[in-house]
């Protein structure tokens, strides 16, 4: 099931446009057989429906949100998901719909699906530390935190939330922060934020699996075959490291760790050749 699950998110990453909820749905199959991401789209989208067939054709932008709001918070009763908010069923979309909470990202990914549907212009905004939603109508653009029940944040917020974020003067202007994420630095972002829960965890197999869909996602990031050659060397998998370390070297144009990889490459060569 594992295999399968893998090649099939594998297939799917691969189309251009990337379709995001339908990876992110397929997302929770490395962990749970019960993951159906077939019944997951489905949900979404004829929640979407649903909330569209209500409301008037000329209905404006604001009202298409505010209702939207109405609908994910009050009806469907979405909630952030405070006390466990590092509990890794945050990140896997078939936890969040049947238990109605997640984190920001997922809250997001969900809430803009639905939205979609109104003829709301969203984007997912890779904000530090806390991921917001970017919603373009004719004469404005507002900035939404779907973790804080969808409102909307002026400059001067985003401004506090930043700098509390980095912890200092932001290095670059407000506005590089807050462009939009495209679906694949999107689902690149879950599973990184999954990845690093079960690292902390020390949930290995786990992240190896979180790995493999990294390395789908990001094909020409070097970084992510260095990671998993990491995962692989700590798994005791020395050909599979190899394998990766080399083509982290052969992706990266001059490394600043480049002697260092190539002296453990020939390290790992030699353990697997003892396992011959």
């Amino acid at each position: 099931m594992t295999t399968e699950a893998l090649a099939d998110f594998e297939r799917l990453v691969q189309s251009s446009p990337l379709p995001l909820l339908e990876a992110a749905a397929q997302v929770g199959r490395y962990a749970d057989v019960t993951c159906d991401p077939a019944h997951i789209t489905d949900t979404v989208q004829g929640w979407g429906r649903q909330l569209a067939g209500r409301i008037p054709a000329d209905a404006s932008a604001v009202d298409r949100w505010q209702q939207l709001n109405h609908f994910f918070f009050d009806e469907l009763r979405f909630q952030p998901n405070h006390e466990n908010y590092y509990d890794a069923s945050n990140s896997l979309l078939h936890q969040v719909l049947e238990r109605r909470t997640g984190i920001p990202i997922t809250l997001s990914l969900v809430y803009m699906e639905i939205g979609r549907h109104l003829g709301l212009m969203f984007n997912g905004v890779g904000f530090p530390g806390h991921f917001l939603v970017r919603l373009a109508m004719a004469d404005k653009t507002m900035f939404v935190d779907v973790f804080a029940r969808g409102v909307p944040l002026s400059i001067d917020m985003l401004h506090s939330r930043l700098q509390a974020a980095l912890g200092a003067e932001p290095e670059y202007p407000l506005e590089v922060y807050l462009r939009s994420a495209s679906e694949r630095e999107i689902l690149a972002r879950l599973l990184s934020n999954l990845k690093r829960l079960n690292l902390q965890a020390n949930e290995l197999g786990a992240c190896l699996e979180i790995q493999h869909r990294l390395v789908a996602v990001l094909p020409d990031d070097a970084q992510q075959r260095r990671v998993r050659a990491m995962l692989y060397e700590r798994l005791q998998c020395p050909r599979a490291a190899a394998l990766d370390l080399a083509a982290y070297l052969q992706m990266s144009a001059n490394p600043p760790d480049a002697v260092a990889a190539r002296d453990r490459l020939h390290q790992l060569q030699q353990a697997a050749d003892r396992l011959n």
